[in-house]
């Protein structure tokens, strides 16, 4: 069968049939309200999106810093100066692994999690490495390279898989 054969009842069938739908409630009036409109692909990020999810992973590792700065301050360690750049390369190195494991299993780092940014798709473990570098430069230069947007992004160039909007229930 070709695409001329094809007839009015195949254009009929919704690009969405599989969608699972809560029930619908009927009405006090007994009709059922009209069904709404489901959400067909999700939206491009907005470009502030993509540098808060670069702040945010600088945040995580700072985050981490702090906690490992202030654990010494509470054992009665109190050159925390001589420890800080132990406690950075702690925060960058946990970051680094928690990057290539949500990367893995959630499709984002960290700070595109809590950014509510993601990759469309999942990312094939060869490259999980160049995602992991692509998002600690985009750290380093303060999102920046946000600016490009969702296409153009390092992070989608690096990960082979566009970045979308995590959806939201």
């Amino acid at each position: 069968m070709t695409r001329s054969d094809e007839g009015p009842e195949r254009s009929e069938i919704p690009n969405n049939w599989d969608v699972i739908r809560d029930t619908v409630v009927e009405g006090d009036d007994g009709d059922a309200p009209e069904a709404e409109a489901v959400f067909e692909g999700s939206a491009c990020p907005p470009k502030i999106n993509l540098l808060a999810a670069s702040w945010a992973d600088a945040v995580v590792v700072l985050a981490v810093c702090t906690a490992a700065l202030l654990c010494l301050n509470a054992a009665g360690h109190q050159e925390n100066l001589i420890a800080l750049p132990w406690a950075a390369t702690l925060g960058l190195v946990w970051w680094t692994a928690a990057a290539a494991i949500l990367v893995t299993i959630r499709q984002g780092t960290p700070g595109m999690l809590l950014a509510g940014v993601h990759f469309s798709g999942r990312i094939a473990p060869r490259r999980v490495g160049a995602v992991v570098v692509a998002a600690a430069l985009s750290s380093v230069l303060v999102g920046l390279p946000g600016l490009l947007g969702a296409r153009l992004s390092p992070l989608a160039l690096a990960g082979g898989s566009a970045l979308e909007s995590v959806p939201v229930d």
